[in-house]
């Protein structure tokens, strides 16, 4: 008596891990805080950024000289926030438009020690 075994072949193929940029972490992370939070980052963002950041950058702008190119770019970043939360964006917008608007502030800020 003849006896057939027969073998298949199998092939384990390990997927590696997608490793997620952290840009892309806070984006998603940035989308998620919509359902729960977005009344608190609207009134957080717009309280921060017109009664801190903004009289702050624009006090050392005048201390430094008072260029209206760095005034320009302050109020443009002050509009980039009010706007984007006016608009009733979801947080996944409004959220890295805040940071964006700070960071211009910052590099505003820096500039206008250098600028005359």
């Amino acid at each position: 008596m003849a006896y057939s075994i027969s073998h298949s072949q199998t092939n384990y193929y390990h997927e590696s891990a997608e490793k997620k940029s952290a840009l892309i972490l806070f984006f998603a992370w940035c989308a998620n805080q919509d359902a729960e939070n977005h009344i608190g980052w609207v009134g957080a963002s717009i309280t921060m950024m017109s009664a801190i950041v903004f009289p702050l950058t624009m006090g050392i702008i005048m201390l430094n000289g008072a260029v209206f190119g760095l005034i320009a770019a302050a109020m443009a970043a002050l509009v980039l926030v009010v706007v984007t939360n006016l608009a009733a964006m979801s947080t996944k917008y409004t959220i890295p438009f805040f940071f964006l608007g700070i960071l211009i502030d910052l590099v505003v800020i820096f500039a206008s020690f250098f600028v005359s």
